[in-house]
C-alpha cells in the first residue's frame, strides 16, 4: 500500500511539473518574502537569490501543523504523527482519533476508514469541514 502511495505521489509531482513547463510557469524553490506588493525576494534553496515580479501574487504556503499549547505533547510521527506522518505509517491501525475536522483531517479519516481503522474525529469548533463548508450538508 505505502509502495502505492508512494509511486502515486512520484507521478503527480512529475505531472505538475510537466503541467508548469506547458503553461510556462516558473517554478522557484526557496523562502520568499515580499520587498514591495509586487516583488518577491527569494532565497534559493540551493543557494544564492533572485527577485521575482509580478501584477498578482498567490500566497500558497502549505501547511503546518500546529503544536499542541504547552508542548507537553509532541509529534513524534510515531505514535502521535501529522498528516504527513499519517501517510507513512507502516501498518494500518485497529483505532484513530484524528484531531481536526478541517478538510484535511476528514480526508485523512477517510482514507484510513476505508482501510478499516475505527476513526474518531475531534473538533474544536462548530462544525466540521473547514471554512466555506455548508454546515447543513
Amino acid at each position: 500500500m505505502l509502495k502505492a502511495k508512494d509511486q502515486s505521489v512520484g507521478g503527480l509531482t512529475k505531472g505538475i511539473k510537466t503541467l508548469f513547463k506547458q503553461n510556462k510557469v516558473d517554478y522557484i524553490k526557496g523562502a520568499a518574502s515580499f520587498v514591495s506588493p509586487n516583488r518577491i525576494a527569494v532565497k534559493l534553496l540551493d543557494g544564492g537569490e533572485t527577485e521575482v515580479e509580478a501584477t498578482n501574487v498567490i500566497i500558497a504556503t502549505g501547511s503546518e501543523v500546529a503544536p499542541f499549547p504547552g508542548g507537553a505533547i509532541q509529534i513524534d510521527e510515531k505514535q502521535i504523527v501529522s498528516s504527513t506522518g499519517a501517510l507513512d505509517l507502516q501498518q494500518v491501525p485497529g483505532k484513530m482519533v484524528v484531531i481536526g475536522g478541517g478538510i484535511i483531517g476528514l480526508d485523512m479519516g477517510s482514507v484510513w476508514s476505508r482501510l478499516g481503522v475505527e476513526v474518531t474525529v475531534v473538533e474544536f469548533l462548530g462544525g466540521i469541514g473547514g471554512a466555506g463548508i455548508d454546515e447543513e450538508v
